[in-house]
């Protein structure tokens, strides 16, 4: 079964060697304690990784080689299908060189996992894996996702290496709920490509508000709005004495404050690419326009303007974030940008202050 289902799936291979046959095949049977079971190498069979000939790489990190190679051959086959097939096959292969428990092996393979994600702007996942320690082999089988959003490209292919090595160092420090936070911000950008403009613009201010949230402390109004807050409450509790209304879990209450509220977030916003340093007019970033227009989006259902004036705002705003998360993660290489509709490319530091 294994044979015949690489027939028809292009891989990129992370590896020292191939593994054709397997012993041992099980579905999602690992306990805890088969993953502390030490391995000399491991594979996991990634989703929507690059077909470009420049993203084959290796290198070593805490004691553990780690490479990639494009299998053309397959490569080929899968552009034949391409059509027929989309998403549906693997299209690479990584594999681990250690002697480590599985969970460790595991672990890390999340971890680059998340990182290309960023890289490459698309969900890149793996619904099956092997476990090696000599002869001895064990699949698991296991969907994360029915589906590959996808984003723009920030990274070049040439350059993933680079950023690996770099960001992998900085992503072990991060807690569990860092981690968490930015794979989020992640999937929402890598949901910006694709689908209605509409449903792009709430994909990517959803990013923005999550990152202000997980990264800026909360802001006080000024003086002069928290005055005109207690006064809408204020009168808002006279009026429903004097009228008949519910307002049912106080939803009404919530909705006049509302907008107070979200100048909080807008502060957060400006407060957001303030600390990052990004430099803003050099990708024509306008966050606060942005926001008007999705928050147009979630009341009226539409934008006001022509699709080609929405992606000109949409565009910059993707990148941005996509920019300030690189810094974030150590990473000083090369970034993907167009001039003039050229594909060119920058340092990531010219972005910055």
């Amino acid at each position: 079964l294994l044979k015949i289902l690489a027939d028809f799936q292009f891989g990129v291979y992370l590896q020292s060697f191939v593994l054709t046959y397997a012993t041992t095949h099980s579905r999602d049977r690992c306990t805890q304690y088969c993953l502390n079971q030490m391995i000399d190498h491991s594979q996991f069979f990634l989703k929507n990784y690059s077909n470009e000939d420049n993203a084959a790489f290796e290198f070593n990190f805490d004691g553990q080689n780690i490479q990639i190679k494009l299998d053309l051959d397959k490569l080929e086959k899968y552009n034949e299908l391409n059509k027929e097939l989309k998403n549906y096959s693997d299209t690479a292969i990584l594999t681990i060189l250690n002697i480590k428990a599985k969970n460790s092996s595991l672990n890390l393979a999340n971890d680059i996992k998340i990182l290309v994600s960023i890289a490459l702007g698309k969900r890149v996942v793996f619904d099956k894996y092997m476990f090696s320690l000599d002869d001895t082999k064990e699949v698991v089988e296991r969907e994360m996702s029915k589906n590959g959003n996808t984003g723009p490209q920030i990274i070049p292919a040439f350059e993933i290496k680079y950023f690996l090595e770099k960001s992998l160092p900085v992503w072990q420090k991060f807690t569990e709920l860092q981690k968490k936070n930015i794979f989020i911000i992640t999937d929402y950008l890598n949901q910006t490509r694709n689908d209605f403009i509409e449903d792009r613009l709430l994909r990517l201010v959803q990013a923005w508000e999550c990152a202000s949230h997980y990264w800026i402390e909360k802001i006080e109004i000024s003086e002069e709005l928290k005055i005109l807050r207690k006064s809408i409450k204020e009168t808002f509790q006279n009026w429903k004495k004097d009228s008949r209304y519910t307002d049912t879990n106080g939803e009404l209450g919530k909705r006049l404050t509302n907008s107070i509220d979200q100048e909080n977030l807008g502060l957060r916003l400006d407060k957001l690419i303030e600390e990052s340093g990004l430099i803003t007019e050099k990708i024509n970033l306008e966050l606060r326009k942005l926001k008007n227009l999705r928050d147009l989006v979630v009341h009226t259902g539409r934008i006001n303007m022509t699709g080609e004036e929405a992606i000109k705002l949409l565009e910059p705003g993707v990148k941005g974030l996509q920019l300030i998360l690189l810094k974030k993660l150590g990473y000083d290489g090369l970034i993907n940008d167009s001039k003039n509709n050229w594909r060119t490319m920058d340092k990531l530091d010219l972005y910055f202050n």
